[in-house]
């Protein structure tokens, strides 16, 4: 691959990150809220006090944001407790998307920087060469040396591996800090 398609490359992976990671963002966050107001409903005592403010809240932000009641009305919201549902495997999906997203935005700046750095390189070379007189290397002879290997998202550990299950685990513990989990 040469630079130029390399930084046509890095641009695409860059939107399409944007583009998973932003949609997979709200979903995962809607279902969570959506999994909250409707796990809290039951509660009583000095809890119930507590618990009505996040159903307010959660009915405010569902109210004020009705452009994303596709995502409102479409969002798995997950079941803690009963196995492998279609919906939870749904919501595990969507979450991993997030950092999926997250690793194509981080690999296409990663190769931007690199087509950046390799431009700048050319225009050093091309300098040089035209010190050396008529027997230097043109753009072009300089440019079809110039070979990009392709770059993967998997390479990606932190955004891809770790991340998730980081968060994962402070999820699973501030859900268990509201009573959520038995």
């Amino acid at each position: 691959m040469t630079y130029q398609q390399a930084g046509r490359v890095a641009v695409l992976k860059r939107i399409a990150g944007w583009v998973i990671f932003i949609p997979a963002l709200l979903s995962t966050l809607i279902s969570l809220l959506t999994f909250i107001d409707e796990h809290t409903k039951a509660q009583q005592g000095i809890n119930a006090v507590m618990l009505d403010f996040v159903h307010v809240m959660v009915d405010m932000v569902r109210f004020n944001t009705t452009f994303l009641n596709m995502f409102w009305y479409n969002s798995p919201v997950p079941s803690l407790g009963q196995g492998m549902t279609s919906a939870n495997i749904m919501f595990f999906i969507i979450y991993w998307l997030i950092f999926v997203g997250l690793a194509l935005q981080a690999s296409g700046a990663r190769m931007s920087r690199q087509v950046k750095h390799i431009r700048e390189g050319i225009q050093d070379q091309l300098i040089l060469e035209q010190a050396k007189g008529a027997e230097g290397r043109t753009r072009p002879q300089i440019e079809e040396r110039i070979v990009i290997p392709r770059h993967t998202i998997f390479v990606q550990y932190f955004p891809l591996y770790i991340l998730p299950i980081i968060i994962a685990v402070i999820g699973y513990f501030i859900l268990k800090l509201l009573g959520l989990l038995a």
